[in-house]
């Protein structure tokens, strides 16, 4: 088999590992994380979030889930891209078997990120309507119009590939943060710090719902981190400080969402944006930064699709996300954000999972090592399963705990256990490397 990862070129690829003369700085990956956090659905959840909780609560919230879980998480899956050189759903060939890893986790991946990108369209094509003067509620024609072309425009740097990415992350975020700035300045003018600080609704939900909330609408980055800090260095401190840009800009946008809510009432951002009087170059700046995070869903859709089809070059990759993109514009005019919440809880529920499944074969099975696996890993398929439906169980059934982070430790234990039952009763290729220690072990235990 041909070893990709010595191909030349620099090319932008699928399948194909990034050489290591390729590997950038951290700060070129986490100003990338930065760019997918800056999102309209963080903003919707921080306001959101205000119907339950005052802004100190709020301060733990975020705290807890930014600062320990999912930095964690990142940190995990950040790394395994950057060991490896390739992206989740190349690197899932390792634990799920490759037919397992482009129809079941490449499609996952592929229709959350889909998911994702369709939903923010929808939500950004709002928010340009209503710059316009156009009612997006009941003049469909032009909102689809003007969503259509959002989304193109949306969509072509991922097409063109990672390096234009970069490049429009270090232009977007900046100006995200003159939104932020626009947000605390036009809260404050409207409703007030006094009624801002001294905000304390009846809670809603539970201080572990709003957490899981959170980690909800982040959670997909334990598994697609690794798409983008394949072009990091392999080095541990380089990945635990990538994901600062996922925490340095979450933070303050959770924030902003809730502060520009209070007094509104209302968790569509476009319409708290638009009772606060925001001229037009703040609903300008909202679509800028969204450009961002939108870049890297429909990035991580065409690299899912092109593992789905076994395709590995650059203008295959290029080809395929620009379908994707066209289907997901569809969905965006069907009307997705209608169902936005369930939306998120659905990705929290699938992605955990995978990861858990991912990390357990990496740090505890293979040993930081990549192998192409031909075939389906059921002993991974049982895991993933029951990392769901406990994650479904404990968020619907009977609601308990942090769901996300509950589904990737079952999955993980799970994972590791029937690997090391598989490989004394039925081993196979999968287990060649546990066969390989355990024999190892009883080897130097009979020398002694």
């Amino acid at each position: 088999m041909e070893d990709v990862s010595l191909r030349k070129g620099g090319k932008d690829e699928a399948l194909a590992a990034v050489p290591l003369n390729q590997r950038q700085h951290w700060i070129s990956p986490a100003i990338i994380f930065g760019g997918l956090e800056f999102t309209i659905p963080v903003l919707m959840v921080g306001a959101s979030l205000t119907a339950s909780f005052g802004l100190g609560k709020l301060l733990w919230i975020l705290i807890i889930a930014l600062f320990v879980f999912q930095w964690i998480g990142n940190t995990l899956a950040g790394y395994i891209g950057a060991k490896t050189g390739r992206s989740s759903s190349v690197i899932a060939r390792t634990s799920f078997g490759s037919t397992q890893a482009r129809f079941i986790v490449g499609l996952t991946i592929f229709i959350v990120s889909m998911g994702w990108w369709a939903l923010q369209t929808a939500v950004a094509g709002n928010a340009i309507a209503a710059m316009f003067g156009i009612d997006y509620k009941t003049e469909w024609v032009s909102w689809a119009i003007v969503t259509v072309i959002a989304g193109l425009l949306f969509a072509l740097p991922s097409i063109i590939g990672y390096s234009s990415m970069k490049w429009t992350d270090y232009l977007a975020v900046p100006a995200g943060l003159l939104l932020i700035a626009g947000g605390i300045f036009y809260a404050l003018k409207n409703t007030g710090w006094d009624k801002i600080m001294s905000w304390n609704p009846e809670p809603q939900m539970t201080f572990l719902a709003a957490i899981s909330l959170v980690i909800g609408i982040n959670v997909s980055q334990w598994v697609i981190a690794s798409d983008y800090t394949r072009y990091a260095k392999p080095t541990v401190k380089d990945n635990i400080l990538i994901p600062l840009g996922i925490v340095a800009v979450g933070f303050p946008l959770f924030y902003v969402g809730a502060i520009m809510s209070i007094g509104v009432g209302d968790a569509d951002i476009v319409n708290v944006m638009m009772n606060l009087g925001f001229p037009v170059w703040g609903f300008l700046i909202l679509w800028l930064a969204t450009w961002t995070s939108q870049l890297v869903n429909n990035y991580s859709m065409g690299l899912a699709l092109a593992n789905m089809l076994n395709v590995n070059s650059n203008r295959g990759r290029a080809l395929l996300t620009l379908a994707g993109t066209l289907v997901s514009i569809v969905i965006a005019l069907a009307g997705i954000l209608d169902y936005f919440m369930d939306f998120l809880y659905m990705t929290a529920l699938i992605y955990p999972a995978i990861g858990g499944v991912i990390m357990a074969d990496f740090f505890f099975i293979r040993k930081q090592k990549w192998v192409d696996h031909k075939g389906w890993n059921w002993m991974a398929t049982i895991s993933l399963v029951v990392g769901t439906l406990l994650g479904y169980y404990t968020q619907y059934v009977n609601p308990i705990g942090l769901p996300a982070v509950q589904s990737i430790i079952a999955s993980a234990i799970v994972y590791f256990a029937a690997m090391k039952i598989k490989a004394k009763v039925a081993p196979d290729r999968f287990t060649e490397i546990i066969d390989e220690h355990e024999s190892k072990q009883t080897e130097e235990e009979n020398a002694v």
